[in-house]
C-alpha cells in the first residue's frame, strides 16, 4: 500500500488494494487504552484527480484490537471495522493539515500511517468483560457496580444538611 508518483501518474483509472497488514504493537506503545492490533485487513480504492496533485483514498479497515480490561486489566480482543476517507496532496499548500489532507513530501504515499491514525480513532474509552459479581477485591478495598454504590449511599444523609435535623417544627 505505498505507491510513488510516477506510478499513480501512470494509472490513471486509479488503483484498489485488498490487503492483510501486520501493524507492529510498538505502533501502540505510547498509547493506554490499546496494546495492539491482529487481523488488520484493509480495502479501497484510491484515484488521482485530473492535474494528479491530489490522490483521493476511500478504505475499509477491520479486524481485533487488544486492548486491556478496564477493571481486571486483562487483554481484551475488541473487533473494529471503520470506512475512512484520505487525501493526498503532492503540492505544499499552507492549509493542506487544516483541510484534512495529507502533505507527500517525499512523492512515496504510504496508506499505512492513515490506517494507524484511523484505527486509534476507533478505540473505546473503557472496555470490560467482567461480570457485576465478578469484580476483584483485596484486602482493605473492593470494586463496587453502579447499583451498589447508590444503595449504598439510599439512606446517607447529605453532611451539608445534617444540622437541618436539628430543628423541629412546632404546630
Amino acid at each position: 500500500m505505498k505507491w510513488t508518483r510516477g506510478e499513480i501518474l501512470q494509472m490513471m483509472q486509479g488503483v484498489t488494494f485488498d490487503e492483510d497488514v501486520e501493524i507492529d504493537a510498538e505502533a501502540f506503545t505510547d498509547q493506554y487504552r490499546i496494546n495492539a492490533v491482529k487481523d488488520v485487513h484493509v480495502s479501497g480504492e484510491g484515484h488521482p484527480d485530473s492535474d494528479a496533485d491530489h490522490f483521493y483514498v476511500n478504505m475499509e479497515i477491520s479486524g481485533v484490537m487488544l486492548c486491556p480490561d478496564a477493571i481486571t486489566g486483562k487483554e481484551i480482543e475488541v473487533p473494529f471495522d471503520t470506512e475512512c476517507e484520505e487525501v493526498y496532496s503532492f503540492i505544499e499548500e499552507e492549509d493542506t493539515e487544516d483541510d484534512g489532507m495529507r502533505c507527500v513530501t517525499t512523492d512515496v504515499i504510504e496508506l499505512l500511517p492513515a490506517v494507524i491514525e484511523n484505527i486509534l480513532l476507533e478505540v473505546p474509552l473503557q472496555v470490560t468483560e467482567a461480570e457485576e459479581g465478578d469484580y476483584p477485591e483485596g484486602d482493605g478495598w473492593k470494586i463496587y457496580s453502579e447499583a451498589e454504590y447508590q444503595e449504598s449511599r439510599k439512606d446517607q444523609i447529605d453532611p451539608r444538611l445534617a444540622k437541618l435535623k436539628q430543628f423541629k417544627i412546632e404546630e
